[in-house]
């Protein structure tokens, strides 16, 4: 698909689902993200590995595998765009990174280019990010893409028996951006 300067991002193949499953049976990242389910078995992975393609044949979601250069085989993460509005031509994009590798700015490089595939390959006017303000870092990995922040909505979503503030950035096609 595209290359980042240390990354590879492709789209999944079925043998990515053990990766996935590794990854996102971790409840500590599980909790960092709004939608992965737990707990999370390899049956979750090879069905959502199933379906990606379809999904973007569709055109309602673009999800791609996030691998180091050096191990390309190697699922890191996610990163994808999803809900789309075409009429508006807006989309949210959200992103997951296995906690071996955090804190190593491969989030923040995704999103780059992921934000620059939005605009550029899909036509698209603006593209939202949110996260829960309990894990800054997902935050910060948006101001550090570019993105803009527009505030916090109050217990925003209902997650693992409690709610959750919830925050958000947005970037329009016309703001300055790293190609």
């Amino acid at each position: 698909m595209f290359e980042t300067e240390r990354l590879i991002i492709r789209r999944f193949m079925p043998s990515d689902a053990i990766d996935i499953y590794e990854a996102c049976n971790d409840y500590e990242m599980v909790k960092t993200t709004l939608g992965l389910p737990w707990p999370y078995t390899k049956e979750m992975a090879e069905g959502w590995v199933g379906k990606v393609a379809q999904r973007e044949e569709e055109g309602s979601s673009y999800e791609y595998a996030i691998c180091l250069k050096d191990n390309p085989d190697k699922i890191v993460g996610c990163i994808a765009l999803m809900d789309f509005n075409n009429k508006a031509r807006r989309a949210e994009m959200g992103y997951w990174v296995a906690r071996k590798y955090w804190r190593n700015g491969i989030a923040t490089e995704a999103a780059k280019a992921m934000l620059n595939f939005g605009f550029e390959k899909l036509n698209l006017h603006s593209i939202i990010a949110r996260y829960f303000d309990i894990n800054p870092a997902s935050g910060r990995v948006m101001e550090k893409a570019g993105m803009r922040y527009v505030g916090t909505i109050r217990d925003h979503e209902f997650r693992f028996d409690k709610f959750f503030n919830v925050g958000y950035y947005e970037m329009l096609e016309t703001d300055e951006r790293e190609q």
